[in-house]
Parts: C-alpha cells; sequence; structure tokens
C-alpha cells in the first residue's frame, strides 16, 4: 500500500450495500465510498466502478439503495462482495423488499436511502452518482460497519 492509499484509509467510510433493479434484475454490491453530498435538497453521492453488473442497472432503473450495515453484519461483506451479481443471487440469502424507488433495501440493515439518479460522472476508474433521496430511514439499532472493521479492506 503506497502513502496515499495509507491516508485514504484514514478516511472513515461505512460499508454499506448498493442496490438496484431492472428489468427484473437484481443487483448489489459492497461500497464503501459512499457520503452525503447536501442537506437541501437531501442528496446522496456514491462511487462505483463502471464494470460492476449493479451499475448497469442503476443506469438502466435511474436508482438505487444505500444500505447501511450494522457491526454485526460483517457476513454480508462476503455475499456482496465476492460474486457478480450478474452469477449470484445474493438476495436468496438476504431479507429484502422493494422500497419507493424500485430497489432492494435490505430488512436488516441499519439505515437506508433510497435514491433517483440525479447525475453522473467519470471519476478516474469509478463514476460518481448523486442521487436525490426518495426515501429513508432507520432500520435497527447499533453501530454502522466500517471499512477497517470488515474483511473487505484487507480483501481487496
Amino acid at each position: 500500500m503506497n502513502v496515499i492509499q495509507s491516508a485514504f484509509w484514514k478516511l472513515i467510510n461505512p460499508i454499506t450495500v448498493v442496490t438496484a433493479r431492472f428489468n427484473g434484475k437484481t443487483g448489489g454490491f459492497i461500497a464503501s465510498w459512499v457520503t452525503q453530498a447536501s442537506f437541501v435538497p437531501p442528496l446522496v453521492m456514491i462511487a462505483v466502478n463502471p464494470l460492476h453488473y449493479t451499475y448497469e442497472l442503476i443506469i438502466g432503473s435511474n436508482a438505487f439503495a444505500v444500505n447501511v450495515l450494522r457491526t454485526d453484519q460483517a457476513e454480508l461483506v462476503n455475499l456482496f462482495g465476492k460474486a457478480s451479481s450478474a452469477k449470484v443471487d445474493k438476495f436468496s440469502r438476504a431479507p429484502w423488499e422493494i422500497r419507493r424507488t424500485g430497489s432492494h433495501v435490505l430488512k436488516d440493515c441499519l439505515a437506508f436511502i433510497d435514491c433517483t439518479v440525479l447525475w453522473r460522472r467519470q471519476a478516474g476508474d469509478h463514476i460518481i452518482i448523486v442521487g436525490s433521496v426518495a426515501d429513508a430511514g432507520v432500520r435497527s439499532a447499533g453501530e454502522t460497519l466500517r471499512e477497517e472493521q470488515s474483511m473487505y479492506s484487507k480483501s481487496t
């Protein structure tokens, strides 16, 4: 790991599952580059690798949901972070429901933010997507799983 990467790891990054659904297909991936972009209007920013299967679903549906994980949900990192949604039905092992935008929201997550895509821009090897919040809620008590607490940071 170089000095820049080491400094980046000091940023506090929540572990989230970003989900989308389009034309009957669903997908979800682990994302830690998620942040609030504005209070008024409420906006969320995510960074997505355009090679992710779920990216295609976000673009097709013009929507995504951010599912914030709790510290006791580290097992979901392996489920959503190790295999492509194009090949594995990740939602068969994680209870979910459909919210306002049509995206899947994990029933047992700490919190969720359901968004419609406002805009997107290329940023190096990722695409920055800003979403307008259509629905949100806190689902359970607990602390947010952070990148340094998960196996994800050690395996990517």
